[in-house]
């Protein structure tokens, strides 16, 4: 294994040309994919969230059905 006493050298030599980890630049990719892959969770999940809720809304529950031990309250 080599050991770099030098920091500077290192870093300026063609070799390594500044690169100190992999995927160097594409940070702002990496940045845009994870906010789409955001974005579009929070509005699947605002979508299956409303279906469920308007079929809940649907049945007209009333405030003493939770006595009788109805499904899907």
């Amino acid at each position: 294994m080599a050991t770099v006493t030098n920091w500077i050298d290192h870093l300026s030599a063609e070799e390594v040309a500044g690169a100190v980890y992999p995927g160097v630049g594409t940070e702002g990719v990496l940045v845009i994919v994870g906010l789409v892959i955001w974005i579009g969770w929070h509005v699947l999940t605002n979508n299956t969230e409303s279906k469920e809720l308007e079929q809940l809304a649907r049945k007209r529950h009333s405030a003493n059905d939770h006595k009788s031990n109805i499904t899907e309250w």
